[in-house]
């Protein structure tokens, strides 16, 4: 058990680490992405109160329409679908050359690339910063372009709009989602919400400004007063972007441990635990838990490096690129299928279909974002993928009809599903990681946008060209779409079974195990776990009592004592279990100690092993029994006896299914799963401050 004395808010540790010598790029790589914190002097910080000449304080909810217009101008990356007749027409002389939508592929690639290459980056350096950086690189991106195109080459075009504009994309997309999710801790899924949304309304706006350029002036002039446009409004909105103060967020993910907040309790038990568990660290299964120096509420410190080896971002990794692909395609392909499927029968202009479609895009990332903060992080992905597989489900037998607005308005709600999975994801890995840890998790995670983009839009028009080139069919044919279909569904099946592995909260991804468990996973506050071996009553078959003597129950007939509602066999199974519980010795698992349930009964004996009393506490009492002990004595053996005496005496609520030999399924109630989880960590904590082991 390892103890750190005093942890700031505002601490930065290892900042020699910055200049060290790196030998090797795998060890400059290893640093870029280990210290990413953001240094500021006092000097700063004073001036980052300040916008508009130092007259006016910045406000949280001043960054909110700043975001949203930033992201306005990167969303003209949506109305690309305008484009790709009039380009092709002006370098080809073919409208369907089918050359220029590859541009929106390789930016979309760019912008999951650039921003998992610039995360660390610009989680260390000002937003202010990385949003002028931003601008001018996509203002670049638009002038190649144009240049491109006045110059007949394609090639200048992909690079200039498709891999530079790519990169300003991402490095503008990832700063101004920073940015809010800083200011808004206690409602990211809203605030991130909407400002993405943003970025699916310059979709709606720069479709019919795009379409009404292109009729006015030539192509490589659209460019250029396209990309001055953006340059001039995304620089304004740089003029206030900037972190708050050094102490508005929590320096890592806040852990629920009691019903209360620590620095809410008025009891002088309770204050005395209170003031030897502040500003204390743990090492508990791996991890640094670390209590408020104010507050007194622990916190769960991970480091960058640590949250990009779980497995369970990779699983989201997952979940988020499924969710990509299918709108990925359509809005890239969008005006050009419902022009070869439905032809002169289009009940509508294709510039109205796609700024509707952006509409849509932009109204699920702000509406499941704020879903997301009171419905939860994994029900509303849960939510949105298995909407998706509807409705991929019901075009599959739609598209042959070729009725015209079931299938347009199962694609705009195909996108608001799409829409929703990137207005949920920053705010889940905030939640997950920290926020301090947001940048860099999202702009790798953003990788998946890249992946869905490249592989999916390859495997798309891969699929068409063969239909079309060598089977015969033609690009009217339903057929040619249906077949993309089944392979999109096939992927959102695996991405909804990936979302259930997740663990999102601390508790799930460091619940104590019992003996022989093989695997558990908890949902809506309910566990399901798998174990071998003969199920216990009482909860010390949890594995952190596997090193104290004595504890296993003889095979004379204690089990079915246990089990017995005779008062005096309880009485005498309850000082039997008292007397083990005194045997535990030092080398039990200190990181790990049990807990009581709601309705267990406390039970006080004399030196002679004699009932005294009992009562019935709740989760909050527990924790006030424990705590007691704790504080009348030095001994960290005390602490542990208080808590087995807790345990053993407990028979727990849960559902069990026999499977085959001594393999069991167990649904273990919320109750349990809540008491066990605040008495682990709150005793951990409580031997830490002990300052043993």
């Amino acid at each position: 058990m390892h103890i750190v004395e005093e942890l700031a808010t505002d601490a930065v540790f290892d900042h020699a680490a910055r200049t060290e010598n790196v030998r090797s790029f795998k060890e400059m790589v290893i640093n870029y992405y280990s210290h990413t914190e953001y240094i500021r002097t006092s000097e700063q910080i004073r001036k980052d109160q300040w916008i508009i000449f130092g007259k006016v304080r910045c406000r949280a909810w001043m960054i909110i329409p700043v975001a949203v217009l930033s992201q306005f101008c990167l969303g003209s990356l949506y109305a690309w679908s305008i484009f790709n007749k009039p380009i092709d027409r002006y370098l080809y002389n073919n409208a369907d050359a089918n050359r220029a939508q590859i541009t929106f592929y390789i930016a979309l690639g760019m912008l999951g690339a650039s921003g998992a290459s610039f995360g660390p980056w610009i989680e260390s350096h000002s937003p202010r910063m990385c949003a002028v950086l931003a601008a001018l690189v996509f203002f670049f991106g638009h002038c190649t372009a144009a240049l491109g195109l006045a110059c007949k080459e394609i090639s200048m075009l992909y690079f200039g709009y498709g891999f530079v504009g790519g990169v300003g994309l991402g490095i503008g997309y990832v700063t101004t989602i920073d940015a809010v999710i800083q200011w808004y801790p206690s409602a990211r899924g809203f605030a991130s919400g909407l400002a993405v949304s943003g970025f699916g309304s310059g979709a709606v706006a720069f479709s019919n400004l795009n379409a009404a350029l292109v009729r006015t002036f030539t192509v490589p002039q659209v460019f250029v007063i396209l990309g001055t446009v953006n340059l001039i409004i995304m620089l304004l909105c740089a003029t206030v972007m900037r972190p708050p103060p050094p102490s508005y967020n929590l320096p890592g993910v806040a852990i629920d441990m009691t019903d209360q907040s620590i620095s809410d309790m008025h009891h002088p038990e309770q204050r005395g635990v209170q003031n030897r568990i502040k500003g204390k660290s743990a090492a508990i299964g791996g991890q640094t838990i670390t209590v408020g120096s104010n507050s007194g509420d622990p916190v769960l410190i991970i480091t960058l490096s640590q949250a990009l080896a779980s497995r369970d971002f990779w699983l989201l990794w997952v979940a988020f690129f499924v969710n990509l692909v299918f709108g990925v395609v359509i809005i890239s392909n969008l005006a050009s299928m419902s022009t070869n499927m439905f032809g002169a029968n289009l009940s509508a202009p294709v510039s109205v279909i796609v700024s509707i479609e952006g509409a849509f895009n932009a109204g699920g990332r702000l509406l499941m974002g704020w879903a997301s903060d009171w419905a939860g992080r994994r029900r509303t992905f849960l939510f949105v993928i298995s909407l998706q597989i509807v409705i991929v489900s019901c075009l599959i037998f739609v598209i042959p009809q070729r009725t015209f607005w079931p299938f347009v308005v199962l694609v705009w709600l195909a996108t608001l599903c799409y829409g929703g999975g990137v207005g949920v994801i920053a705010a889940t890995l905030a939640d997950m990681f920290g926020a301090s840890n947001m940048p860099a998790c999202h702009g790798v995670i953003l990788t998946g946008w890249s992946v869905a983009a490249i592989g999916g839009g390859l495997t798309y028009t891969g699929v068409v060209s063969l239909l079309t080139k060598h089977r015969g069919y033609t690009l009217s044919d339903p057929f040619v779409y249906v077949l993309n279909q089944y392979w999109i569904l096939s992927l959102l099946i695996c991405g909804w079974i990936a979302l259930l592995f997740i663990r999102i909260t601390p508790r799930e991804r460091m619940f104590p195990r019992v003996h022989g468990e093989i695997f558990h996973h908890t949902f809506a506050g309910v566990m399901l776990r798998l174990a071998r071996g003969t199920r216990q009553n009482g909860l010390h078959d949890y594995a952190f009592l596997s090193a104290a003597p004595g504890l296993d129950l003889d095979s004379n007939g204690d089990e079915a004592d246990l089990e017995s509602n005779d008062s005096k066999s309880e009485k005498m199974v309850d000082a039997n279990l008292n007397r083990r519980a005194t045997h535990i010795q030092s080398n039990t698992d200190v990181s790990a100690l049990p807990t009581n349930h709601d309705s267990t009964t406390i039970s006080t004996y004399d030196q002679d092993g004699e009932l005294i009393g009992a009562k019935q506490p709740f989760a909050s009492e527990a924790f006030n029994y424990v705590a007691q002990g704790a504080a009348s004595t030095h001994s960290v053996i005390d602490t542990r006896i208080s808590c087995v005496q807790l345990m053993c005496a407990m028979p727990p609520a849960r559902r069990c299914l026999k499977l085959f030999g001594k393999w069991r399924l167990e649904l273990v109630p919320s109750a349990e799963v809540t008491t066990v989880w605040r008495m682990y960590l709150s005793c951990a904590l409580l031997a830490s401050s002990d300052g043993k082991h």
